[in-house]
């Protein structure tokens, strides 16, 4: 998950916290409308300045797409304040409770607040289509453009908005069932446990283009998931175009639960390279990070009530309290994301050396499984150099790279793997 694309969706949100205003409605629709629309001309018009630059030959094209990207990458990041300009500023954010539909819809609400992030976004998405159009490396004609924006719109943000949207219009159907405040205590939690469990793993598996894997990989793929006692767990094979080397995890609980694999990925890499990205995907599963990261967010949440309660009677209060909570959040998790991924990566080559004499294509040692999975972590981020940076939720190539080094080694290969407090492994 990118940081951007998480505050994006959550500074959007927080910002139907402040204190409402009543002033004319389409003042502030209009005031957010010229910024957006100003926003995407002037995106557009900063990747034509470049292009135009590298057809003369007054740029290198390879240092050309480096200053576009970085202006984009700019203009994204300049997105956050100008969220808040146009939902608290301009008030967008702070008219909803005068206005009948979002007074009356928290769907409504969520889909007003989001739009100006999501559109801003999705400029920068335009623009860089149509700076690879003017060089001639994309397809031109407004039917490609759309396709390209709707694509990184679908895999980037939708994922993150959707449900987020569904869950507000489950919570209004919640409300309007039952107008019983006692009722709507326990239903409306009950809905949100329901969407995540059950509706985000599906949205995922539906929303992204799976396939099933041919019948010679799937039949080795099963081999493997069987032999670390997951062969519940679905697999598909992840079409992204050839473009992207991934794997991940969708879902907490079988049968709802899916690996998806890229076909760049299985299509690129040797057997035992792919064997461990499975087994670090499986590892996850096997360690429980994925409820050991959400139940992570519950401290951060009650910090900010917490500063909700201190705030007393202020109009800010549940403001200062959300923004709190969102720094609270992003701490924790940046905290908790790189042991787990650490955890994973050692305890993925513990499960190589217990099953490597069952499989075909899996490394039998510690050692060996330590050095596939490097290998394969390099070739991933081999295209992109950017990807070898550390992330939000993810440790550095360097990192990775150095903690299966140690761990893999002789003298600490049977060491108890991670630092979480999982079960160890049977």
């Amino acid at each position: 998950m990118s940081l951007l694309l998480f505050l994006v969706v959550i500074i959007s949100l927080g910002c139907g916290t402040l204190p409402p205003i009543h002033v004319s409605a389409w003042q502030p629709f209009a005031a957010t409308a010229a910024l957006v629309g100003g926003w995407g001309l002037l995106c557009h018009v900063g990747v034509r300045l470049i292009a135009r630059q590298a057809i003369a030959g007054d740029l290198d094209r390879w240092q050309a797409v480096t200053w576009m990207e970085r202006q984009l990458a700019m203009f994204r990041w300049l997105t956050l304040p100008a969220i808040v300009l146009c939902l608290g500023g301009f008030g967008l954010g702070r008219i909803l409770d005068d206005v009948a539909v979002t007074e009356q819809s928290m769907a409504v609400r969520a889909v007003v607040l989001l739009l100006p992030g999501l559109l801003m976004i999705a400029a920068t998405y335009s623009a860089e289509n149509y700076y690879g159009a003017l060089l001639g490396y994309d397809q031109t004609g407004w039917r490609g453009h759309v396709r390209y924006v709707g694509q990184l719109t679908r895999t980037g943000l939708a994922w993150l908005v959707l449900p987020v949207v569904v869950l507000m219009g489950l919570c209004d159907l919640v409300s309007w069932v039952s107008a019983d405040p006692a009722v709507n205590q326990w239903l409306m939690p009950l809905a949100v446990v329901l969407v995540v469990v059950t509706a985000l793993p599906l949205f995922i598996r539906r929303g992204l283009k799976t396939e099933p894997m041919d019948p010679t990989r799937r039949e080795w793929v099963t081999q493997i998931l069987r032999a670390v006692h997951l062969q519940r767990l679905a697999v598909r094979r992840w079409d992204t175009g050839g473009t992207a080397f991934n794997a991940m995890v969708a879902g907490m609980f079988d049968p709802l639960r899916t690996m998806l694999v890229s076909d760049r990925l299985l299509d690129r890499l040797p057997d035992d390279q792919i064997a461990m990205v499975l087994l670090h995907e499986a590892a996850h599963v096997r360690r429980r990070h994925v409820p050991l990261r959400m139940l992570s967010v519950l401290p951060a949440w009650a910090a900010g009530m917490l500063v909700t309660r201190i705030a007393g009677q202020s109009d800010y209060a549940v403001t200062l309290g959300t923004a709190a909570g969102i720094l609270f959040t992003v701490l924790i998790l940046r905290i908790v994301s790189y042991r787990t991924e650490r955890d994973a990566d050692r305890y993925a080559c513990r499960l190589a050396a217990q099953i490597g004499g069952q499989v075909p294509g899996v490394p039998s040692t510690i050692e060996q499984a330590g050095a596939s999975l490097s290998a394969a972590l390099t070739r991933i981020t081999a295209d992109h150099p950017s990807t070898r940076r550390a992330t939000w939720l993810h440790p550095g190539l360097d990192e990775r790279l150095d903690s299966l080094r140690i761990h893999t080694s002789p003298k600490h290969k049977t060491a108890t793997a991670g630092t979480m407090a999982n079960p160890a492994m049977p």
